[in-house]
């Protein structure tokens, strides 16, 4: 019988990798993605024919909109920048896409994944799902998400224990990889983009925050290993450990990577976005819990993701000098414009 999954958001940097590993895992399975295209900044063209795409908001469907075997759920604000404009409003939005994607998965039986955010952890350190959560005395879009995904969690939980679906969640952590985007905030795309195009790296504060960076083909994969394998209401840490790194040095390396002569610069974030703006902390995931219920294990270092990612953009500056331009506008450009009508 072939299986039937929801992914919402699934338009977005992670969810788009995820329909593209889902694709390969499950050859013979029907995907529904639901997508406002709110955050995509990536042409998704290939999944055109492939997969079913809802461009909608995912709070406005049915609750019976389908029977599904899982269901993915991704679909939130996201990015240090991206979440800044929805300030005020950004736990009303959580909440109600994820008690959306409850009833959703309540009325198939389904089993929901919920990818919440290692922002929950909400202090420095490295953290054990079992780990306490402590909510500092700050006050600012960043806090209000991780807020809202933490109190998300609690909800599913306890709606999950009625029995109507079962669940698994996420914590992913710093991801990297092809398409994401610099305009919500991402740090490596904002870094690549300035380095070759020899602009100076914009580097906040003293640059000395902790990082650790998941390439998102490890990160998806341990999402649909724990989908798979991980234990009935549990919270699973995905991220990679051993690839931790100081921002100044990202920056650094990053230049170094693409040849670049751009220079850093060093600016207060507060004084660019406002008293809203809150820096992450820094957070490193112990993934004990996922290699032993699941045997999920990353496997892309960080160099070796810097370099996907370079590959990748240099492919992209490559297409887009072959192909003619209209009004301004190069042909690839207008062909992503038409895909997302579809």
């Amino acid at each position: 019988m072939e299986k039937q999954i929801l992914v919402s958001g699934g338009l977005g940097f992670i969810g788009y990798h995820l329909c593209k590993r889902l694709l390969e895992t499950e050859p013979d399975s029907r995907i529904v993605v639901v997508d406002n295209l709110s955050s995509t900044q990536l042409d998704f063209s290939d999944l055109i024919g492939r997969i079913t795409i809802l461009t909608t908001d995912f709070r406005t469907m049915s609750d019976d909109m389908g029977i599904f075997n899982e269901v993915y759920h991704l679909a939130s604000p996201v990015g240090s920048l991206g979440i800044l404009e929805k300030y005020g409003y950004i736990a009303q939005e959580i909440l109600a896409l994820a008690e959306k994607a409850a009833r959703i998965a309540s009325h198939s039986g389904a089993r929901l994944l919920y990818v919440s955010s290692s922002e929950v952890y909400g202090r420095d350190g490295r953290f054990q799902e079992s780990a306490e959560q402590i909510v500092p005395c700050k006050r600012g879009a960043r806090m209000e998400y991780a807020l809202a995904k933490l109190t998300a969690e609690h909800v599913l939980l306890n709606l999950a224990e009625e029995g109507a679906f079962e669940l698994r969640i996420v914590r992913p952590f710093n991801a990297m990889g092809e398409w994401q985007s610099s305009a919500i905030g991402f740090v490596i795309p904002k870094f690549f983009e300035s380095a070759l195009s020899g602009q100076e790296l914009q580097i906040f504060g003293t640059g000395q925050q902790v990082r650790s960076f998941c390439h998102v083909l490890d990160l998806v994969n341990g999402i649909i290993q724990v989908q798979a394998k991980g234990r009935l209401n549990n919270i699973y840490n995905i991220g990679h450990p051993d690839s931790v790194i100081r921002i100044e040095e990202l920056a650094l390396a990053i230049v170094r990577l693409c040849n670049s002569s751009s220079t850093l610069q060093y600016v207060d974030p507060v004084s660019l976005y406002g008293n809203r703006y809150i820096e992450a902390f820094d957070k490193v995931p112990d993934i004990a819990k996922a290699i032993a219920d699941t045997g999920w294990r990353p496997s892309i270092s960080l160099s070796n993701g810097l370099e996907r990612i370079l590959n990748h953009y240099r492919a992209r500056a490559i297409k887009n000098a072959r192909q003619p331009t209209v009004s301004g506008h190069s042909s690839s450009e207008l062909g992503n414009d038409r895909a997302y009508c579809h």
